[in-house]
């Protein structure tokens, strides 16, 4: 064999075992290629093969003295292997980088998926905070409202009740609306505290007995305000402000403090108007009876007849009107010893001013509260008064007439807490008020003979007065069975002592009874 066959045997020899470990080696490597390039590079695999075939055909030819440029054959088969073992090399290197690449982004992604799930349950659990913070928060602004209604139900115990009764009316409305729940929630606070600015009203028109005149109505009309700027100032809840500032706005604009209209006023407020007035209807003031379910109703649809309420909040407190008819009739919220200083409070109200006299409607507060004996006992009501005072006061001069009347009245004043003092029920069973000159005194009857005494002790101051001043007086008495209502018996005695024409009279005159009238105080 010459040289040259040497030569061209070894180059062919070596050029295909290099494309041989070529096309192993890329068999291999496919396995650790990406998914996204393996086909492509079993199309390259291929592609050597063919190759290799091609160069073991030219090597037969070449070994069988095949008439070609030996030297050129011998050198592309050399080189074709060593082109398919750069490839296959490069192509590795690429695939590690590649690989190394992938288990960073891998590891990369692991970590960031662990900081997801991190970041997520935080997430979570600060949502979850925030709820609990929420529910905290309503918890004690609800708290918080109930402690203001309890420092206004130890102001007026009604506007509490009000207050109680009204939330839950416009609950059961705001529930058969379909409001949400934060919606009810805020619907309900506001209705707590929605006359919360009464606590600024004074007494003369907060607990006034009779109907408002129109300076008190004025006063009242301030009352949202005062609240609504109370709340404003220290809970960020617009509605329950809007509650407070617009709960007597009318959709007609004849309602108040700002004389709002229509689409002006929002839906809770007009959930709490009907409410309000519902529940004002329906309960009993000293200036009113309460009214039954029913005529409030009439009187309610009335009004949205008139455009003043929302007709469908109406008929929706129609539809819930049972769960509404079972509502608890009031709480009391207050310590017992508020009892005392509720009675106080009315009793500094019905006081005359600069002296010790109670107004006569005093009376009727007592008997509407309970406090006094006359459902079981016989009760007697004394009324003196002074014809001629006018003359009285024009003779010795009014600043001396009034004087000697305010001590007239204070010597019989003595004389009925003496009397009362010595009785064996309670120190209130004589007691004697003011009514413009003259006086009346209810006594009630723990014995047969008690009346007597007691106009014996009064009429001598009495004849003392006329004596030393020349006083004239009448004196009237009527005794009532047990239980018979005060303000009619005050009614009856009035009426007869109008129909009386004596001018003077020493002893006491016993009116008969007849059949009961209606009057106006």
């Amino acid at each position: 064999m010459n040289f040259i066959k040497i030569i061209s045997a070894t180059l062919i020899a070596a050029g295909t075992i290099l494309q041989l470990t070529s096309i192993i080696a890329g068999f291999r490597l496919k396995k650790r290629l990406p998914d996204q390039v393996r086909d492509k590079w079993l199309q390259v695999v291929r592609l050597l093969i063919f190759f290799f075939c091609g160069h073991l055909l030219f090597a037969f030819l070449l070994l069988h003295d095949f008439p070609y440029p030996r030297v050129l054959i011998d050198a592309s088969i050399f080189f074709g292997g060593v082109f398919a073992m750069l490839l296959i090399t490069l192509t590795k290197t690429t695939a590690q980088k590649i690989m190394e690449k992938e288990a960073q982004i891998s590891k990369a992604a692991a970590a960031l998926k662990s900081t997801d799930t991190k970041l997520s349950k935080e997430i979570v659990a600060r949502r979850h905070t925030e709820q609990e913070l929420q529910k905290a928060k309503r918890l004690f602004l609800k708290d918080l409202f109930e402690m203001m209604d309890e420092v206004l139900a130890n102001r007026d115990q009604y506007t509490f009740n009000h207050a109680i009764h009204v939330a839950t009316i416009s609950k059961e409305i705001g529930r058969e609306l379909g409001l949400s729940e934060e919606d009810l929630e805020s619907l309900e606070l506001g209705c707590l505290v929605h006359d919360i600015g009464k606590t600024a009203i004074p007494d003369d028109v907060l607990l006034k007995p009779g109907l408002f005149d129109y300076r008190d109505k004025d006063i009242m009309t301030y009352h949202p305000l005062i609240g609504a700027k109370l709340i404003a100032r220290h809970i960020q809840d617009d509605q329950i402000t809007d509650i407070i500032i617009n709960h007597h706005e009318r959709l007609d604009g004849s309602g108040y403090p700002a004389g709002l209209k229509g689409d002006d006023i929002g839906l809770l407020p007009r959930i709490v108007a009907v409410a309000d007035t519902y529940d004002a209807l329906v309960s009993k003031r000293p200036y009113k009876k309460s009214l039954s379910h029913e005529k409030a109703i009439n009187i309610l649809k009335k009004e949205a007849k008139a455009g003043r309420l929302d007709s469908r909040i109406v008929r929706t407190l129609i539809k819930v009107r049972q769960s509404i008819k079972s509502m608890d009739a009031g709480r009391q919220i207050t310590a017992g010893f508020m009892k005392d200083v509720e009675l106080f409070r009315n009793r500094s109200y019905f006081r005359e001013p600069l002296t010790d006299f109670y107004n006569y409607r005093y009376l009727f507060f007592l008997d509407d509260a309970k406090l006094l004996k006359k459902n079981e006992l016989l009760y007697d009501l004394i009324l003196i008064n002074f014809p001629k005072f006018g003359t009285f006061q024009l003779d010795i001069g009014y600043a001396v007439a009034d004087q000697v009347l305010d001590e007239l009245g204070e010597n019989i004043l003595k004389k009925c807490e003496e009397f009362s003092s010595r009785r064996e029920h309670y120190d209130g069973s004589v007691m004697i008020f003011r009514k413009g000159l003259d006086y009346l005194i209810y006594s009630e009857c723990e014995e047969d003979d008690h009346l007597a005494d007691l106009l014996e002790q009064v009429t001598t101051l009495l004849k003392q007065a006329e004596t030393d001043w020349h006083l004239l007086y009448n004196v009237f008495t009527q005794r009532y069975e047990p239980g018979f209502p005060v303000i009619q018996a005050i009614c009856r005695l009035f009426e007869k002592t109008h129909t009386s024409s004596a001018v003077k009279q020493k002893k006491p005159q016993p009116l008969s009874w007849e059949k009961d009238k209606s009057c106006s105080l």
